[in-house]
């Protein structure tokens, strides 16, 4: 009985397989550092998607977290620029970056503007020219606007 019990039990404890090294947690693997090219890619998209006046990929570029000029929400920020697109024929915008300021998770950016709204049905176009500047964060591996701040110079 004793020598069944044994072998009974050597059968048993050879079937749960014994750790051969302690196990780590899986760590996450950190996103690349944003470089001053991707920047210089975002901006140049930024640009282009604004003069394409198509709301839906322009807003793509921000995060569901942003605030402009440090009060209005997305959901305000989405209204305000298909009200201006649905106003315009065409814009034009001009962007010149003063710095880029990388780090880990994201970037800061400032410079200046210059956007030329032609007014639809009319032969009126708008200008507006003032300082600007972005916070950018990495959203699933994109970069978006956290925060957007700009202001106009008086006319």
């Amino acid at each position: 009985m004793r020598k069944a019990f044994v072998l009974v039990w050597l059968l048993f404890i050879s079937g749960i397989p014994l750790p051969v090294k302690a196990e780590t947690p899986v760590q996450p693997v950190p996103s690349a550092a944003v470089t001053i090219e991707e920047v210089r890619q975002f901006m140049e998209e930024y640009k282009n998607r604004l003069k394409k006046m198509e709301v839906d990929p322009f807003m793509e570029l921000f995060s569901r977290e942003a605030v402009e000029n440090q009060v209005l929400p997305y959901a305000d920020i989405r209204q305000g620029y298909l009200a201006t697109f649905e106003n315009s024929d065409a814009i034009l915008y001009h962007l010149d970056v003063y710095s880029i300021q990388t780090r880990p998770e994201g970037a800061l950016v400032s410079g200046r503007y210059e956007m030329i709204q032609s007014l639809k049905g009319r032969s009126k176009q708008k200008t507006f020219r003032g300082n600007i500047q972005w916070d950018l964060v990495r959203e699933g591996g994109l970069l978006k606007i956290k925060e957007l701040k700009y202001g106009r110079d008086p006319e």
